[in-house]
């Protein structure tokens, strides 16, 4: 059943005490760890600090974030210069801002909806020098004012973007802003979070006595001891978005945002910076009212929890005035205990904390709680201090509340339930892309090896399905590339261990290359017709061009019934699977900058630089089919180069092909299968092909009229795009595309690989080769050619058969994605994929000092 006015809670990220992330924070959480650091007479001078300067009043304790003085300022496109001016609340908010969304799977740069953000930040850590250079980027760099709009700006944020101050209650105030802004629909997402954070972190802080601060350094909230608060730091950012587009959108749910209120005490209370127990009791009873529950339902309560000998006995009258006396019912805890007071993020602290519990079932000790303070009365309250670490047992769905009161009387307090429970199919081993990126190679390093470790975590690793849609659709695309194609656990760890990836451009050069005849098989191009909506959009325009004119169904390729032996179907067929991947691959803007083709093709690659249109093409390719299929039949033999001086002075017998790792013979079948049969006994490993004709050579003269009169009845136009001539091993002339005798030449004499491929790995201006047509017998080819070297990639389309071309296809679009083709991977994720956790992005630990 549908929660009314919900909110989802999908993406988290935090800096506390000790805990540079949510997994951090947790298991300190969990050990009942107090992660307040205690400094060295050497840390305080080295903050400006004399130890002896405050006699016993000078306390050597405090929370530091954890990256509170670094910022990548290169990956948010800042100059040394500008991120020295910003105050280091807005750095590390903007960065764990960022890291949020990586929590919550989403790519603002292509998310189509809005999204707000709602945050608040303490005290700068440095005054403004009104007589700077430039006081106006110095104002923009401090102010409470730009912490939002920062964020905005810098994550192409959309919607709503408000810093708001409520003191100590700012960021809790921030959530319940998000809240209101989603159900009014003015934004579809929402970030609200907080920031407390003053440099140098290891100044201590100054006791006096009756204060609110401890004397020791330790928070101890709702126990006998308790003495004060801690100032500390910390950075928290949550990911909001309505529960019913959440689950509509397979986000990662961790919890529901039920209901909230937010109210001042006004003037009902000693004094301005004292609370009241009525404005804290109406705040609890609203946000009920808000959330449609009773309080006997909630199971536990987050308090704002200071450890101070005032504030601890208000929130807990306040809180029973708001439940009742049904003792004993309600767990109570308080993270100032753990991480001290994080003032502006204090708030998000307590909602992190209560989100975590909800997401694994547990509660978690609060830190020094040994006796219950007796002015607070405990036993007469329906409270009781979480001691242990235990798991939350609950009959229905766990409910809970968060507090958080700020000096001034601002208070506040959410209601959360835990996620609903989402079913779940199995996914099937199959291979995926997985596609990684980031703004240099050391972070790129860096996150593939942290998902390595998460999609390898026997615990928690997510299913593979999910971990491809995440990265596809939650990630923004970044310059360097490693996209790793996997279908089981073991497989994708090495090869994120393992991988380098590459740098992409805005506009990928390639050579293209097109296989001859005889490497077709029964459901080439069917996986291709599936994923590639371009191949797919290209190939059945030629099949009802070809069906209409000349009466040949190419359907029954893809569906495995081909008559592979019809040289007029098999050539009509590898000029459409060639030509429908060449479409493809310009659709994802890679810029051929040569071609090359066997035999025929070199037809597909004329009609790709336009030297024919299509219906001409597929003409004249009919017409060559038409014409080889009436000539005498025969065989073609290929044998190891090294073998070539058997192929001397052989009668009745040419060489096809001349490639670096092999000859093709060419001859009649009686000739070829007797050379077989005597160099195999020989220990010559030779293969026949599997055609019916001896192409390239004489037995095609007869065929050679034909040919010449269907490329006479076509027009034709200099190429757009340079390729390679079989004939000569050179470049193709503009005179020679349009003369039939250029094309009967071709028909009749032996296809120069070994020196056309010399042609094109002479070019500086591409070091990609891809194949395109099943196999990779022009790969192959190259990889033993002399020009070869290991800056070159190549890359098949196909495959050699149907079982494999998935992934070969795959293969493809990842090699291209890699290099920075507008490759469309989200086509490729498994309809049941949902968003799961992943480690954020890695951000360089860079000095930003003034």
């Amino acid at each position: 059943m549908m929660i009314e006015n919900a909110v989802a809670v999908v993406g988290m990220s935090c800096r506390f005490p000790g805990a540079a992330d949510t997994a951090e924070f947790w298991a300190n959480l969990r050990a009942g760890r107090d992660t307040i650091s205690r400094f060295t007479d050497r840390e305080l001078r080295a903050a400006g600090v004399d130890p002896r300067a405050d006699g016993s009043g000078r306390v050597p304790a405090g929370g530091t974030v954890p990256g509170g003085e670094t910022f990548d300022w290169r990956y948010f496109g800042y100059s040394l210069g500008e991120a020295a001016t910003i105050d280091p609340q807005q750095r590390v908010f903007l960065e764990c801002s960022a890291a949020a969304l990586d929590d919550a799977g989403i790519d603002p740069h292509c998310y189509k909806g809005w999204i707000g953000v709602f945050a608040g930040c303490d005290l700068a850590s440095w005054e403004l020098d009104i007589d700077a250079a430039d006081p106006t980027g110095q104002i923009i760099g401090r102010e409470k004012d730009f912490l939002a709009t920062r964020v905005a700006y810098k994550l192409g944020l959309r919607g709503p973007a408000i810093t708001l101050q409520t003191a100590c209650s700012t960021s809790l105030v921030a959530v319940h802003e998000a809240r209101l802004k989603l159900l009014g629909h003015e934004c579809d997402v929402a970030l609200a979070g907080g920031v407390s954070l003053r440099l140098p972190q290891t100044g201590g802080y100054r006791y006096t006595e009756g204060g609110i601060l401890s004397p020791d350094g330790h928070c101890r909230p709702f126990d006998a001891a308790a003495a004060g608060t801690v100032p500390s730091g910390g950075v928290g950012v949550v990911v909001l978005r309505r529960l019913e587009d959440a689950l509509a959108d397979g986000d990662r749910i961790t919890a529901v945002l039920r209901g909230a209120a937010v109210n001042n005490d006004g003037a009902d209370k000693p004094g301005y910076t004292t609370p009241s127990i009525w404005g804290q009791r109406d705040v609890i009873r609203f946000a009920h009212q808000d959330a449609g529950v009773e309080p006997g339902e909630i199971g536990y309560v987050e308090a704002h929890g200071t450890g101070t000998r005032v504030g601890d006995p208000i929130e807990i009258a306040a809180l029973t005035a708001a439940f009742g006396d049904d003792a004993g019912t309600c767990r109570l805890g308080a993270v100032k205990s753990n991480i001290g007071h994080t003032g502006a993020a204090a708030g998000v602290a307590g909602l992190i904390k209560t989100v975590l519990q909800l997401t694994h079932g547990e509660l978690v000790p609060t830190a020094h709680f040994r006796q219950a303070n007796p002015e607070i009365r405990l036993e007469s309250t329906p409270f009781r201090i979480c001691r242990d670490h235990e798991p939350w047992r609950s009959e229905g769905p766990r409910l809970a509340g968060v507090s958080s009161f700020g000096i001034g009387g601002t208070n506040a307090h959410v209601v959360l339930q835990e996620a609903p429970a989402v079913r779940r199919g199995a996914q099937p081993d199959r291979p995926r892309i997985f596609p990684v990126s980031a703004a240099d190679p050391d972070a790129l390093a860096r996150l593939r090896t942290a998902l390595a470790g998460r999609v390898t975590d026997e615990a928690d690793a997510p299913p593979l399905g999910d971990v491809a849609f995440t990265l596809t659709e939650g990630r923004r695309t970044l310059p360097h590339r490693l996209a790793v194609l996997a279908e089981d656990r073991a497989g994708l760890a090495a090869a994120l261990r393992d991988g380098t990836g590459a740098q992409a451009t805005d506009e990928p050069g390639a050579i293209l290359a097109f296989p001859g005849q005889g490497v077709l098989h029964q459901g080439a191009g069917r996986a291709a017709d599936l994923l590639l909506p371009e191949f797919r959009t290209s190939f059945d325009e030629i099949s009802e061009l070809v069906a209409g004119r000349f009466g040949v169904d190419l359907g029954a390729l893809l569906a495995g019934s081909a008559p592979l032996t019809d040289t007029v179907f098999a050539q009509l067929a590898q000029f459409a699977l060639g030509y429908a991947l060449g479409a493809q691959v310009r659709a994802w803007g890679v810029r051929p900058v040569a071609m090359i083709g066997n035999s025929v093709g070199e037809y597909v690659a004329a009609a790709l630089a336009g030297v024919w249109e299509l219906p001409d093409a597929l003409s004249v390719i009919h017409g060559r089919g038409r014409a080889m299929r009436a000539a005498p039949h025969g065989r073609m033999l290929a044998i190891p180069r090294r073998h070539a001086d058997l192929c001397e002075g052989l009668e009745g017998v040419t060489v096809a092909v001349d490639a670096p790792h092999q000859l093709v013979l060419s001859g009649p079948v009686e000739r070829i299968e007797a050379l077989h049969e005597s160099w195999r006994a020989r220990g010559v490993s030779g293969k026949l092909l599997e055609t019916a004709h001896a192409f390239h050579s004489p037995l095609m003269d007869r065929a050679a009229d034909e040919l010449r009169e269907a490329v006479a009845a076509v027009p034709a136009r200099p190429p757009r795009v340079p390729f390679v001539s079989n004939l000569t091993g050179t470049w193709v002339g503009d005179d020679q595309v349009g003369d039939p005798d250029y094309w009967t030449a071709h028909l009749l004499g032996t296809v120069r690989l070994t020196e056309g491929l010399a042609a094109v790995l002479s070019r500086d201006d591409a070091d990609l080769l891809i194949e395109l047509g099943p196999g990779s017998s022009t790969i192959r080819a190259a990889r033993r050619h002399a020009l070869w070297n290991e800056r070159r990639t190549a890359l098949p389309s196909l495959g050699r058969s149907a079982d494999t071309e998935r992934a070969d296809v795959l293969r493809l679009t990842a090699g291209l994605w890699e290099r920075g083709a507008e490759v469309g991977l989200a086509a490729l994720l498994d309809p049941e994929g949902r968003r799961c956790a992943l480690p954020a992005y890695p951000f360089a630990p860079l000095r930003c000092d003034r």
